[in-house]
C-alpha cells in the first residue's frame, strides 16, 4: 500500500513536471524590434515585452525612445533621431491632418514609412545591434510591421530563429494578406475609411479600390524601395522582405471580439486586442484625489501621443474652454504645455495615466481623438466617448463606435463651442443608449477564457518552444491572390461560357439563313 502511494505521488510529480515543461519556456533570448515613433504603439510594444521580462525572458527592445523607460528591465537600444525626424516634418500638426481625404491619410503613411524606414536603417543604434558578435544567439525576434519591413532582415543576419510579427493598428489588411489571410473588403471597412460594417455597393466599390491600392502600392512600389534602404547596411544579397516576411509564425494584432467588426482569420493570425490594458494598474495619488472628490464626475479628455492639444489653434483651444466652463463635470485635460485663464473646473495635466481613469467609476465621458488604443480601452471599461478623429484609422474607430452605439463623431474642422457642449450632453442625457451599451460591450470583452496578455503569451512561447513552426500557415499564404480567390477558375468558366455561346449563336444563325431566303424568295413571287 505504502508503495502504491509512493508511485502515485512519483506519477504526479512527473506529470506536473511534463505539464510546466509544455505551458512555459525559461529564459529565452528575445528581441523586439520597433520603427514606428508613436508612443501609444511603444504602450503596447513595451506591454509585452514586460510581460516577458516577468516570465523570466531576457528582453531586447530596440526603437525609439517615446515613452519613459523607468522601472523597464528589459535591455533598451536606441534608434536615435527618429521621433525628431518625424516631429520635424510637420506631418502630425493638427491643422494641417483635419484636412486630410481618405487619399491624403494614405500618402501620410507612406510618407511616414519611407521617413522612418531611411532614418532607421541608418542610426547607431541599429549599427550597435548589427555589431553583436557573429554567433550571438536569439530563441525569438518580435517584430512590430505596422509602419515598416526595413528591419526584417535581422532574421537572417541573426541565423533565422522563430519570428512573430505585431501590430497595435487592428488588423491592417497588408499584414493580413502577407499571411495569408485574403481581406474581406465586402464587409470589413478598411482601416482608413469612415465605412461601417453595413456598405451599399458605392461604399464596397470604394473599399474595394482603397483596398486594393493599398495592397498593391505595398507589394510593387513601397516594399521594393525600403528594401533597397535596407540594402544599404545588410547588403546587397540580403533575401528579399517578401521571403523574410514569411518566415514568421504568427501575427499578434489588436483585434478584440466583441468590439471589432467580426472577420474571418486563418490560424496564424491571432487576435490580442488590448493586451496592453491592465485592471489592476493604482492611480497616482494626485489623480485619485481628484477622480474621488469631483461631486458631478470627471470627463477625460485627451488627443493621444501622436496629436498634440497644445498645437491646436488658439480659436480652437478658446472654443474648448469656454465649452468645458459651461458643463458641471470636472474636466481632465491632457495638455502638453502650460494654459492660463482656466474655467475652474478644468484641470491640466502635461501627462495622464490613461488606463486608470478610465477605469475609475466616477469617469463619466471620455473626449478621445478614436486612436485604436483609447477606443479599446474606453470600451473594456465601459465608457462612452465623443470622439474628434483628425487621421489614419480614427474616423474607422470612431465609426466602429457610432456603430456599437457607445459614443458619437465630431468634425474638428466644424468645432465650435456650442457643438461640442451640445455632443457632450447628447452623450450624457441619454445613458438608457450610450452608457448601457458601454457596458455591455465592456461585459463581452471581459467574459473570454483567458486574458489578451495570457493569450499572447502562450503563443509567443509556443513559437519557441517548436523552433518557428509554420504547421498553422494556409497554403493561400504561399500562393498568389489570383489562385487563392479562384479567380482563374472563374475566368477559365467564363470563356468556356463565351466560346459555348458563340458556338451556339453561329449554329442558330447558320440554321436560320435558309428560312430567311426562302421567304425572300417567296416575297418575290
Amino acid at each position: 500500500m505504502h508503495c502504491h502511494m509512493l508511485s502515485v505521488k512519483l506519477i504526479g510529480i512527473i506529470i506536473l513536471f511534463l505539464n510546466a515543461s509544455v505551458s512555459s519556456v525559461s529564459c529565452a533570448n528575445i528581441l523586439i524590434t520597433e520603427d514606428l515613433a508613436s508612443p501609444s504603439h511603444q504602450i503596447w510594444n513595451y506591454a509585452i515585452a514586460d510581460a516577458l521580462v516577468a516570465r523570466g525572458h531576457n528582453v531586447t527592445v530596440i526603437g525609439p525612445k517615446t515613452i519613459s523607460l523607468e522601472n523597464k528591465k528589459f535591455h533598451f537600444i536606441h534608434l536615435e533621431g527618429l521621433i525628431e525626424a518625424i516631429s520635424g516634418s510637420g506631418l502630425l500638426l493638427p491643422e494641417a491632418l483635419s484636412h486630410l481625404s481618405a487619399l491624403g491619410n494614405f500618402k501620410l503613411y507612406n510618407a511616414v514609412s519611407l521617413l522612418s524606414c531611411n532614418h532607421t536603417v541608418h542610426t547607431k543604434g541599429l549599427q550597435r545591434l548589427l555589431n553583436y558578435p557573429a554567433d550571438f544567439k536569439f530563441d525569438l525576434i518580435i517584430l512590430d510591421l505596422t509602419i515598416s519591413p526595413c528591419l526584417l532582415p535581422l532574421i537572417e543576419r541573426f541565423k533565422t530563429p522563430p519570428a512573430i510579427v505585431i501590430s497595435a493598428l487592428i488588423l491592417p489588411p497588408f499584414l493580413s494578406e502577407i499571411f495569408g489571410n485574403s481581406f474581406p473588403v465586402s464587409y470589413v471597412p478598411y482601416i482608413m475609411l469612415k465605412n461601417s460594417a453595413k456598405m451599399d455597393f458605392l461604399e464596397r466599390l470604394h473599399n474595394f479600390i482603397f483596398s486594393k491600392i493599398d495592397l498593391y502600392w505595398k507589394a510593387y512600389y513601397l516594399y521594393p524601395v525600403m528594401e533597397q534602404m535596407s540594402k544599404t547596411v545588410f547588403g546587397e544579397n540580403m533575401q528579399s522582405l517578401d521571403a523574410l516576411g514569411k518566415k514568421a509564425t504568427f501575427l499578434l494584432c489588436n483585434l478584440s471580439p466583441g468590439f471589432h467588426y467580426s472577420q474571418q482569420l486563418t490560424p496564424n493570425i491571432i487576435p490580442v486586442g488590448g493586451l496592453h490594458i491592465d485592471p489592476k494598474k493604482k492611480l497616482p495619488q494626485d489623480f485619485q484625489d481628484i477622480m474621488d472628490t469631483a461631486k458631478d464626475g470627471v470627463i477625460l479628455f485627451s488627443l493621444g501621443t501622436n496629436v498634440k492639444s497644445n498645437e491646436m489653434s488658439l480659436e480652437k483651444k478658446n472654443s474648448i474652454l469656454k465649452a468645458f466652463s459651461k458643463m458641471k463635470e470636472t474636466v481632465l485635460w491632457k495638455f502638453e504645455s502650460d494654459l492660463t485663464n482656466l474655467p475652474k473646473n478644468v484641470i491640466i495635466r502635461k501627462w495622464i495615466p490613461q488606463n486608470e481613469i478610465l477605469a475609475h467609476p466616477n469617469l463619466k465621458l471620455f473626449i478621445t481623438h478614436g486612436g485604436g488604443l483609447s477606443t479599446i480601452e474606453a470600451a473594456y471599461y465601459g465608457v462612452p466617448m465623443v470622439g474628434i478623429p483628425f487621421f489614419a484609422d480614427q474616423y474607422f474607430n470612431m465609426e466602429l463606435v457610432e456603430t456599437r452605439e457607445i459614443g458619437i463623431t465630431m468634425s474638428y474642422d466644424t468645432l465650435t463651442t456650442e457643438s461640442l457642449v451640445e455632443a457632450v450632453n447628447k452623450v450624457l442625457t441619454n445613458p438608457s443608449k450610450y452608457l448601457k451599451n458601454a457596458r455591455r460591450i465592456s461585459s463581452l470583452m471581459r467574459d473570454q477564457p483567458q486574458t489578451s496578455m495570457e493569450r499572447a503569451l502562450f503563443w509567443i512561447e509556443f513559437a519557441i518552444r517548436n523552433n518557428g513552426t509554420n504547421i498553422y500557415d494556409p497554403q493561400s499564404r504561399h500562393i498568389s491572390g489570383l489562385i487563392s480567390s479562384s479567380f482563374d477558375i472563374y475566368l477559365f468558366l467564363l470563356l468556356i461560357l463565351c466560346a459555348f455561346s458563340y458556338s451556339v449563336l453561329k449554329v442558330v444563325s447558320v440554321f436560320c439563313r435558309p428560312v430567311n431566303r426562302k421567304q425572300n424568295k417567296i416575297k418575290k413571287n
